[in-house]
């Protein structure tokens, strides 16, 4: 389960009157990671992403590399695992990991000051490897890609759960907004993911939040169309295909992974320019000519949206995706910044995993796959 408190002035206030270094403490107080003393059931509720399976080629043994939310349970009910895999801790959150065991920190957004901060505030894992990725990264660029003959029948994309920290409130200003201003109603699509046939308190406060705006629930449903769950893959990305724009309407989360798959579907996405302000620094929310950052104002929102619609065919989403993300660029991010890859794999070269020909012969050798067809399988 969660561990730790956040403040949920995090959520909700693009500027907060508080020191930096303040702001990241609060951050760092919560984690969404499994550990030992959740319940017996710890192990099965922790994720395991086997970014590189172990090989061995010619008398060389390369371990593997995996990230998971719950590497001390794996550690603690495998202990072979730490001889056969370098291991990645996530978050699932803008916190650093709390995973003791851990080789490596996946960090969500590229942050010296911050990482350096975290080091200083934290003495005892200073050692660790800081990587600015998330698991949402690891966005598969095949399988999240535009699908044939679909016409561009949605306006506007949203796909996120009913929680709080999604804000989605704002969404339904901006569009009562935009009818006022531009004389219709865009075709708007919200997918939430819900599988359950009732609503949980959180989820009916998130709606019932919409509904006073709305005014009713007729009209709410005048203004988005409502999807609960949709098959993860080809489905969600003919959906992502259809839409001229998506838009992500909280502040603060971790990495958002409805982002990379818009994008990857080549389709534009519309932000807050204060999402993650306190986690990122310089870091990019995506790729260049791939969206927009707006104002943190719901008329501001109802501008972009606008705007994008009528634009989107000027941007270049999948073309600048898949030259800074995807997965081959994620584990090739991973390799270059763990020494034990650098020092181990034969004639290693930066950002070029893809072509090494001993880890090409070491999978071909123990799996029958290239390294390309074993990370897209």
């Amino acid at each position: 389960m969660p561990k730790g408190y956040c403040p949920p002035y995090l959520y909700f206030n693009p500027h907060i009157d508080k020191p930096l270094e303040e702001i990241w403490e609060d951050i760092q107080g919560y984690t969404s990671e499994r550990f030992l003393d959740d319940d017996e059931n710890l192990l099965s509720q922790a994720s395991f992403c086997q970014v590189l399976p172990p090989l061995q080629y010619k008398n060389k043994f390369l371990k593997g590399l995996y990230y998971s939310n719950g590497v001390d349970c794996i550690h603690n009910s495998h202990p072979e695992f730490k001889e056969k895999y370098i291991s990645m801790a996530i978050s699932m959150w803008s916190s650093y990991p709390w995973s003791k065991t851990a080789d490596a920190y996946l960090t969500c957004f590229d942050y010296p000051e911050r990482n350096e901060w975290f080091k200083k505030r934290f003495p005892e894992k200073a050692d660790k490897i800081l990587i600015p990725l998330q698991d949402a990264d690891f966005t598969n660029e095949y399988l999240f890609a535009p699908q044939k003959n679909l016409e561009k029948d949605i306006d506007i994309l949203c796909v996120s759960q009913l929680a709080h920290v999604k804000n989605l409130p704002i969404l339904v200003k901006a569009l009562i907004i935009f009818e006022k201003k531009y004389g219709y109603i865009p075709k708007t699509t919200l997918i939430t993911g819900n599988t359950r046939d009732r609503f949980g308190d959180i989820e009916k406060d998130v709606i019932k939040r919409m509904v006073d705006v709305a005014g009713d629930l007729p009209t709410l449903k005048k203004y988005i169309n409502f999807i609960g769950y949709t098959s993860y893959g080809k489905n969600i990305a003919e959906y992502y295909t259809r839409a001229k724009c998506c838009v992500l309407t909280s502040i603060f989360e971790g990495k958002n992974r409805m982002i990379n798959e818009a994008v990857s579907c080549n389709t534009p996405v519309v932000v807050f320019k204060n999402l993650c302000q306190y986690t990122r620094g310089n870091d990019d929310v995506f790729p260049p000519n791939s969206g927009i950052y707006c104002e943190y104002n719901e008329e501001a929102l109802a501008d972009s949206l606008h705007y994008m619609i009528e634009n989107y065919t000027k941007f270049t989403p999948r073309e600048s995706y898949l030259k800074h993300n995807g997965r081959i660029n994620f584990v090739n991010k991973c390799i270059d910044l763990i020494p034990y890859y650098r020092e181990n794999i034969p004639d290693y070269e930066p950002t070029n995993i893809q072509n090494n020909n001993w880890i090409n012969q070491a999978f071909k050798s123990n799996y029958q796959l290239s390294f390309v067809e074993y990370l897209f399988s």
